[in-house]
């Protein structure tokens, strides 16, 4: 947060001497317990609010590129904020470089977050974009449907085919 003008926040739970030392790293905090129990409320509304996500992954999704990809992620895109997120090779199935951006370094992540402020209302269009393609339900079960074998005929779920 230091490296760049805007403010960055971190919703989650931490003691007093955490959140000091956060802070003192220019990350603002605020408690995300009563916001993750009220999901069509005030989670909601902080996502819709939010200039945008920033995400960290797990070491052992980042090593073995697991493609994994936060359903919080998905829910920026859909409030059409960009999302900035560590690289597990989810670009190998959703389209990056504008309203998702993928970040293996420290400078990748600073070179994203300035391109998103250089034009803001593209990147969150590019961001909605995105959920509308990939995550909408018609969107998934189309593809879901296009990739079943076409001449199999149907047969009962358990018996032999």
């Amino acid at each position: 947060p230091r490296r760049l003008t805007q403010p960055f926040q971190l919703a989650l739970q931490v003691d007093d001497d955490d959140r000091k030392r956060l802070e003192q790293w220019g990350w603002g905090v605020v408690p995300a317990l009563e916001m993750s129990l009220d999901v069509f409320g005030r989670y909601q509304t902080y996502i819709q609010t939010s200039r945008a996500e920033f995400t960290v992954a797990k070491d052992q999704n980042v090593r073995l590129r697991s493609g994994w990809f936060s359903e919080r992620d998905a829910c920026y895109l859909a409030s059409g904020r960009p999302v900035v997120t560590q690289d597990t090779g989810f670009g190998a199935t959703l389209p990056t470089g504008e309203g998702l951006f993928a970040f293996t370094t420290i400078e990748e992540a600073i070179d994203a977050v300035e391109t998103i402020n250089s034009d803001y209302p593209r990147h969150r269009r590019a961001a909605r974009s995105i959920a509308e393609a990939k995550f909408e339900a018609t969107a998934v079960v189309a593809r879901l449907l296009a990739e079943l074998p076409q001449n199999s005929p149907p047969s009962e779920i358990g018996a032999p085919s």
